[in-house]
């Protein structure tokens, strides 16, 4: 083919493109206006209690005072302050138990039971009890927010894990 007629066929094919795209929009029609549609929201209930707290406002406190002398020079000074902690109340009226499978003075033989039973696909920890003379390691399985989950727990401890001398015990 020649050059010629290449550069024709390109040409004419760009030309139909565009009147392809922009002629629909110069002849169309514009679209009609669609009706808003209304919608009523109601009214959140009147009996809706909510544990939402409003907090305390926090009053803001200098962190450097900044003096500039007669001649020009900077000085500045760091306040050192460290707000004190807010009490909280404790939550009350929440218990949770534990399951504890065994009690060593040795440290490497309470942590080998919690690998054991971590394997196994219990929830295992080591608790370090400071005694008068040397330190007590429990190792404990849990917590469960229910003593007859913790119940439950002893028990399947004790038949799958073989640790008869097992006690369910409040937590913290």
């Amino acid at each position: 083919m020649e050059q010629t007629l290449k550069q024709r066929l390109i040409g004419a094919t760009i030309l139909i493109s565009l009147a392809v795209i922009f002629l629909p929009m110069l002849i169309g029609h514009k679209p009609s206006e669609v009706d808003p549609v209304y919608i009523e929201i109601p009214k959140p209930p009147e009996d809706l209690q909510s544990n939402i707290k409003v907090l305390d406002e926090i009053e803001s406190e200098p962190v450097a005072m900044v003096s500039i002398s007669k001649s020009g020079e900077e000085s500045t000074q760091l306040i050192p302050s460290i707000p004190p902690a807010k009490k909280t109340k404790p939550v009350e009226g929440l218990n949770a138990w534990v399951v504890q499978v065994g009690s060593f003075s040795a440290e490497a033989n309470a942590n080998a039971l919690t690998e054991k039973l971590k394997q196994a696909g219990f929830t295992a920890y080591v608790e370090q009890i400071d005694g008068a003379k040397k330190s007590i390691y429990r190792v404990k399985v849990g917590p469960e927010l229910s003593r007859k989950k913790a119940d439950a727990l002893q028990a399947v401890l004790l038949k799958e894990q073989k640790l008869p001398k097992s006690i369910v015990v409040q937590y913290p």
